[in-house]
């Protein structure tokens, strides 16, 4: 079980945009020392929700600060891109880190992201799956041609080269069943953050993954299986509470943002619409129960080991830094975290790999 953190750069009341960039890096580098296996940053644009409008970029002084953990984007909203800029900003990344790069990449659904871009929403399926083609053959071979319905390339080579052969992985934000039993079918890699989704819905989802791999001759064991979800870790009824209502309040935002049942494209406003009703009639409750992973060390722990048992995840996200919550309540959390919950994994898998004794037998004298 691998272990990360989760970045969304939201700019709080009482702060500025310097402090959420400058203190987001000085948190990083102190995961990285507390033995966190990776970092995720996510892509935002025109909006106070989260304004790191360049996870990438970003990243290049993340590289610097840390030794040894991954950098992840989650995601970046491929159709706001130029596919050939992009690859070359991803492979200079992998270079100064060292191969230390995984991609995570989304479609996106803000529609004011999309009109400040001067991008119909509507090309977002078209654009999302040319970038991403792009993207894979620009890191992958050193010339190439492409012919899309928007992108034209003859005999294109970006540089610099990724660090990485092939470049970095590249996994793909996945929601609906039916992106998962495709997605599965050619052994593609997703990330996912299935907030308020019934147990029941992700294994459905993940099993379909799975067996979709599986009929197509890929092996899951060959895969990181990344889950994120909001998590605090600590002890006391007021710390708990505290969390929980920070949760809330940064999924009533969430609603602020996703599209209007006008702004949404006409497949997807059916989602949309019942998506901005769940938050609106979320409570305190629900999301302790269900908006995330709350509590003690040990509760964490639970948790984390009934999503390895019923979905089969490997990679553990956690948005630790979760918005509006006191940052000295979120950095105990982080630490009390590496302190517990990843020791505990860390020992369960050494004791996994430790090669079993013969059985002694008594030598019989006679």
């Amino acid at each position: 079980m691998k272990f990360g953190i989760m970045n969304l750069f939201p700019v709080s009341d009482g702060t500025s945009d310097h402090q959420v960039l400058r203190e987001t890096l000085d948190e990083i580098q102190l995961a990285d020392e507390l033995g966190f296996d990776s970092i995720w940053l996510a892509e935002h644009h025109f909006s106070k929700y989260g304004i790191l409008g360049s996870p990438v970029n970003f990243g290049m002084a993340v590289a610097e600060r840390t030794r040894r953990i991954t950098i992840g984007t989650a995601v970046l909203v491929l159709p706001l891109h130029h596919p050939l800029r992009l690859a070359e900003d991803i492979a200079a990344l992998d270079v100064l880190s060292g191969g230390r790069v995984r991609i995570g990449v989304g479609r996106g659904y803000q529609p004011a992201e999309f009109a400040g871009f001067g991008i119909p929403l509507e090309e977002s399926k078209q654009r999302y799956q040319e970038t991403l083609e792009v993207l894979r053959l620009a890191l992958s071979q050193e010339n190439f041609s492409y012919h899309g319905q928007i992108f034209h390339y003859d005999n294109v080579t970006t540089y610099p080269r990724p660090h990485t052969p092939g470049g970095p992985p590249i996994l793909q934000g996945t929601v609906s069943p039916d992106s998962f039993r495709e997605r599965g079918a050619v052994g593609e890699s997703i990330i996912t953050s299935p907030n308020f989704t019934p147990l029941g819905i992700m294994q459905k989802n993940f099993g379909l993954y799975r067996q979709s791999m599986r009929e197509n001759g890929f092996d899951i064991a060959d895969y990181e299986l990344p889950f994120m979800q909001q998590v605090w870790c600590g002890e006391g009824e007021e710390g708990l509470r505290e969390a929980a209502l920070a949760a809330m309040n940064y999924y009533k935002s969430v609603g602020k943002v996703i599209p209007g049942s006008e702004e949404a494209i006409e497949q997807e406003r059916s989602y949309y619409a019942a998506v901005a009703k769940n938050i609106e009639l979320l409570t305190l409750e629900q999301t302790l129960t269900h908006g995330g992973n709350f509590g003690s060390a040990q509760r964490v722990i639970e948790t984390i080991e009934m999503l390895r048992e019923q979905l089969g995840i490997n990679h553990y996200i956690g948005w630790l830094r979760i918005p509006s919550l006191d940052r000295r309540a979120a950095l105990r959390s982080m630490e009390e975290f590496a302190e517990k919950v990843i020791p505990h994994f860390r020992a369960q898998e050494k004791a996994d790999a430790a090669p079993v004794a013969p059985p002694v037998t008594e030598a019989v004298v006679g």
